[in-house]
């Protein structure tokens, strides 16, 4: 069931009425209700999988909340300091097999539904074997509830909050259906006193809050992002065929058919959220507005970076392994010490990034490309740093902000060329196409056989539309509190424009969203 479709249209209309009608006690149970026969309906056999992922993360965390009580506990009988010492020394190995054991888990189920075919593909490849491919299933969003189910368990671990006790509050944050399939990656503190503690009541300002984010997603979704599909296959297809500035044009438009299919996406799943009173963290925050590799990817997908670098980036940091590495290169330049680890942390982060993305080279080498941009940003800040000064640039000028933000722009688009491609092959193959500067005569190629003229017109409007909504967020400026403070006339002449323009506009295909496989 899409998320711009009619079907999950009238879903989420009968739950929210469900969800108000019944008293404050019974609310979560419709969300956990809806959210199982949302993800029944769109796979039934999956179901099994994000249920063994809920009981393995559920009773390894309350394992971990029972060695934690009993460690507390008989630390609490002694008052000698070493044997207290000893005490958590010993409890602190049992959780941390525990711990790893819940981790390693809920990764394998993971890794065996998503990489084993990757996995077979490449001993076929490298030893001319002939192993069979899987007919696996891929849950939907299993990427996503397997990180949050992680951080749960890692969270219970450092003792950040106590475990769960009742098994179906803890399966509700697992499987909540707005965000199962696309995100946002969300903590169980952030939702726990939401989903349980406060009070919903029906709110019509609120109501028509969520409802204009939902169709505001539904625009980027179905007139934005599958209208700006059609250019962007046509391109990439015939890449071949076709000059450099038309190839640039491609990843252009890809550029735009990503970010509004994602961010599209999320002005669903957290409008939708909004609806029953639930405040879902938000995604992204005008990435194409960075002024840096960093800054894009703080600002592009904000919950899965805030994850890596929880728990990825700062327990590689802090771990055993980086810390004796920083002090042996400190022995030989104190800048080393620093500069190497941070290089690797960022390197390993990226990595798996690219393999979040998902099980082929071409995505592993796109994660790389962004690990290694930024490393490079770190080796040559004090380059560049002498270089500013030398120039005498005022870093704080508009003209420096907007060549930095082109500069990334640029940069971003390029890695585009390892993302939504078949395999490596055709990611150097269109990269070859758009350095190719000779190849200019091939315009005489470029048709419109597979979408109209009028595909681009209403790409390039919807996008200056967009990007001056975009403009005023930047600013500070909350674009659905001034709309709702404008006279009535003017605020509802903008309500229909927003209504009628989807359907009126809409592409004449449907394409499911990108970040759903995931």
């Amino acid at each position: 069931m899409s998320f711009v479709s009619t079907g999950f249209v009238l879903f989420f209309l009968l739950t929210g009425v469900l969800y108000y009608a019944l008293p404050q006690k019974a609310k979560w149970i419709v969300l956990l209700s809806a959210s199982y026969v949302f993800y029944a309906l769109n796979n039934f056999k999956a179901l099994i999988f994000i249920v063994l992922s809920t009981l393995i993360s559920f009773l390894v965390a309350r394992k971990l909340q029972a060695i934690i009580s009993e460690c507390e506990e008989k630390r609490a009988l002694t008052e000698d300091k070493e044997e207290r010492k000893q005490i958590r020394t010993k409890y602190n190995k049992i959780k941390k097999r525990y711990v790893t054991l819940g981790v390693i888990l809920s990764f394998a189920i993971l890794a065996v539904l998503k990489y084993t075919n990757f996995v077979v593909f490449n001993i076929n490849s490298i030893f001319k074997t002939q192993i069979r491919m899987f007919n696996l299933i891929l849950p939907l969003g299993i990427s996503f509830y397997t990180f949050q189910v992680v951080s749960y368990l890692l969270d219970v671990y450092n003792g950040k909050y106590e475990a769960e006790k009742n098994l179906f509050h803890y399966a509700l944050y697992v499987s909540y259906f707005p965000s199962i399939l696309q995100g946002p990656i969300s903590r169980y503190n952030e939702l726990k006193g939401q989903f349980f503690e406060t009070e919903h009541r029906f709110s019509l300002e609120n109501t028509q809050f969520a409802m204009q984010r939902i169709l505001w997603g539904f625009l980027k979704k179905l007139v934005i992002a599958d209208r700006a599909t059609e250019v962007v296959t046509y391109i990439f297809e015939n890449h071949q065929n076709l000059p450099w500035y038309i190839m640039f044009t491609g990843l252009l438009f890809y550029s735009i058919e990503l970010y509004a299919d994602f961010s599209g996406g999320m002005d669903v799943v957290l409008g939708v959220s909004e609806l029953y009173g639930i405040k879902l963290s938000e995604n992204f925050r005008q990435p194409f507005f960075s002024q840096s590799i960093g800054e894009f990817w703080r600002r592009w997908h904000i919950t899965l970076g805030t994850w890596m670098k929880d728990y990825v980036f700062y327990p590689y940091s802090l771990s055993p392994f980086s810390t004796n590495m920083g002090k042996k290169l400190s022995k030989v330049n104190k800048n080393l010490g620093k500069l190497v680890p941070a290089c690797i942390g960022n390197l390993l982060v990226f990595f798996i990034v690219g393999v979040w993305h998902g099980a082929e080279w071409h995505f592993v080498i796109y994660g790389l490309y962004n690990g290694l941009l930024i490393v490079l940003g770190i080796i040559f800040k004090p380059l560049f740093e002498k270089l500013v000064k030398l120039f005498r640039i005022n870093v704080h000028s508009a003209a420096w902000k907007v060549f930095r933000i082109v500069r990334t722009f640029l940069l971003v688009n390029i890695g585009w060329a390892f993302d939504d491609v078949t395999d490596l092959k055709m990611s150097f193959s269109m990269l070859k196409s758009l350095f190719t500067f000779t190849n200019g005569s091939l315009i005489q190629n470029w048709q419109f056989n597979t979408f109209s003229q009028l595909t681009i017109y209403t790409v390039a409007l919807f996008s200056v539309i967009w990007f001056i909504v975009s403009i005023l967020k930047e600013k500070g400026i909350d674009v659905r509190l001034s709309i709702s403070k404008l006279k009535l006339p003017l605020r509802w002449a903008i309500y229909l424009a927003l209504i009628l323009s989807v359907p009126f506009f809409q592409a004449a295909n449907m394409v499911g969203f990108i970040y759903a496989q995931f």
